[in-house]
């Protein structure tokens, strides 16, 4: 029987543990079964089920040349601007796995974030466009 994840105070935990999926579509011509997308991890998890390397990198958005997109656009409007911030930081980057020279979406747990790289390489909400 499967054990429970013991709490900080020693005490049994009744909560299920959340798995993490990340979810990516398939190439073409890296299936040899005509699968369009996969979810990862498939239990079992052996590395033998990766087709490694796996390069996953956070998307560019050229056209955003500021490093600081939100107080750009909100400064004269500081609780509207601290409320973007919050959002911001409770957000997820845009990844995509890049395979030769295309690139593939990639999504942990069912979702895209906002946040992307600028022209400049720093990290930005792009939601806040």
């Amino acid at each position: 029987m499967p054990s429970t994840p013991a709490t900080p105070t020693g005490e049994q935990s009744t909560q299920p543990s959340e798995q993490q999926t990340a979810t990516t579509m398939v190439l073409e011509e890296e299936s040899i079964t005509g699968v369009k997308q996969v979810t990862l991890p498939t239990p079992p998890n052996r590395a033998a089920n990766f087709t490694l390397p796996m390069d996953v990198q956070v998307v560019k958005e050229a056209s955003i040349s500021s490093n600081t997109p939100i107080t750009d656009k909100m400064y004269k409007d500081l609780p509207g601007w601290a409320s973007a911030v919050q959002a911001c930081l409770q957000d997820k980057p845009t990844f995509v796995r890049v395979v030769g020279d295309q690139q593939v979406p990639f999504m942990l747990n069912g979702t895209e974030g906002t946040i992307k790289l600028n022209a400049n390489d720093r990290p930005v909400c792009a939601a806040s466009l």
